[in-house]
């Protein structure tokens, strides 16, 4: 059964009870951890950027692939952006900017490294608005830390998240459980197990309230997810990220080895999935944000379809 619920979790500055409960449930929650007036600013960057812009490409989750906005019949982005700090280009320079800052700011970094006992790097950030209704999975079936379950997911609400909009919720305990072997954590068989142990598994869901602000942290071998919306009037803005620590290599299962080329923002690497260190990179980086139907043609030219 998946609850709406307040949830009753140590205060941040209490370190050792706020490490103790996140290795017992898999999962914490942080009301008010950062700065209402940044969150609105990520979010206002969202709208002015990013939601009107009709022909740019972003890569996106549930496809991997660069693709177009999808838009819901009220408007919002029914796709969620993958790995802002790749976005290249000058038309979404805000955008790709104010949601690092978020998911780097020093409130965050400092939870990181309490949590972690050392400092952290950023391997995977995301852009939720509207609700593509992520099934449940957990992290590490994709990418973890080498020492697995350390890689640490942080999920921070830009906005007040309505109950009807599809709330993220978590299993707490469910990083505990040792489940069977992945093959394919994309396949329909996880996906049914996944959802089969949610249903009648040995714990609760819970599907915390978020305000604007909020954020909340789970390990990577947590179950987690998002409900269905229920009125898709309502958005669940919201930016994503994955950490790991710094002494311990990101481990990839479905696809190549990360790059070992990062930026620094507020003195946290953020690796690079692109390779927007070379000229071409970058030109095409450029090209996908700022001249989208040049790309498309370019794309179209050389028998490809404009995805990649």
């Amino acid at each position: 059964m998946t609850e709406i619920v307040e949830c009753s979790c140590p205060a941040v500055d209490d370190v050792p009870a706020l490490r103790a409960y996140f290795e017992r449930e898999g999962f914490v929650v942080i009301r008010r951890l950062l700065p209402q007036a940044a969150c609105e600013a990520a979010r206002q960057a969202f709208l002015r950027e990013v939601l009107p812009a009709r022909h740019a490409y972003f890569k996106r989750h549930a496809s991997g692939r660069y693709e177009r906005n999808v838009y819901t019949e009220y408007g919002h982005m029914k796709y969620p952006i993958m790995n802002l700090q790749d976005i290249g280009g000058r038309r979404f320079r805000q955008f790709r900017q104010r949601g690092l800052e978020l998911l780097t700011h020093p409130h965050v970094r400092q939870l990181m490294q309490q949590l972690f006992g050392e400092p952290a790097r950023l391997v995977h950030t995301m852009y939720f608005d509207g609700n593509q209704a992520t099934w449940a999975h957990r992290d590490g079936d994709y990418f973890d830390s080498s020492a697995a379950g350390r890689m640490i997911g942080v999920w921070i609400a830009a906005e007040d998240i309505h109950p009807d909009a599809g709330r993220f919720y978590v299993v707490p305990g469910s990083h505990r459980c040792i489940m069977a072997g992945v093959d394919d954590p994309n396949g329909p068989h996880y996906k049914e197990q996944m959802a089969d142990f949610v249903r009648t598994g040995p714990y609760d869901c819970m599907a915390p309230m978020m305000k604007q602000g909020d954020v909340i942290l789970w390990s990577a071998l947590t179950v987690h997810g998002s409900l269905p919306t229920a009125d898709a009037r309502h958005t669940r803005r919201s930016f994503t990220g994955h950490y790991v620590p710094d002494s311990q290599p990101l481990r990839r299962y479905l696809s190549d080895a990360p790059t070992d080329r990062y930026i620094a923002v507020n003195n946290v690497p953020v690796v690079l999935h692109q390779d927007s260190h070379t000229l071409g990179g970058m030109l095409k980086a450029t090209m996908k944000s700022d001249y989208p139907l040049l790309y498309a043609m370019l794309r179209l030219f050389s028998g490809v379809r404009p995805y990649g």
